[in-house]
């Protein structure tokens, strides 16, 4: 089940830039995203609704909003993804790319939560695997 986990989050990544929004049919609705505590979103968004609101603050923050997966690394019940988020700061010609490492752990085919981390060795001993 494990690379069918890394199926379904990187089309995940491709329907969000398809259409700017999730696909909820394969989030929980328990569903939690943990935010970088650096990020002006830092907390815990619970639920559809919660993912919802955090992916409605990025819309208002930016312009022309991607998330980019460069890579997926298979984790059992967890997906790792070195990405990034891609656009313009909303109203200006500044561009914005910045690199975030999330931790997805899946549960019969659905996204249960997201961690994000600063960096790969920190997802990855999160998910138990060694450097």
């Amino acid at each position: 089940m494990s690379q069918a986990n890394v199926e379904i989050v990187r089309a995940l990544y491709e329907y969000f830039n398809r259409t700017g929004g999730p696909n909820l049919d394969v989030f929980a609705a328990d569903f939690e995203w943990h935010a970088r505590a650096d990020f002006p979103d830092a907390g815990t968004h619970t639920g559809h609704e919660g993912l919802l609101g955090l992916i409605a603050k990025w819309d208002a923050a930016f312009d022309h909003l991607r998330l980019e997966a460069d890579e997926l690394i298979d984790a059992g019940d967890h997906v790792v993804v070195l990405a990034r988020i891609r656009g313009q700061i909303r109203g200006t010609a500044q561009k914005v790319e910045l690199p975030e490492v999330q931790v997805w752990r899946m549960r019969d085919g659905q996204a249960v939560e997201v961690r994000a981390y600063l960096t790969r060795a920190e997802a990855l001993q999160a998910v138990g695997i060694a450097q």
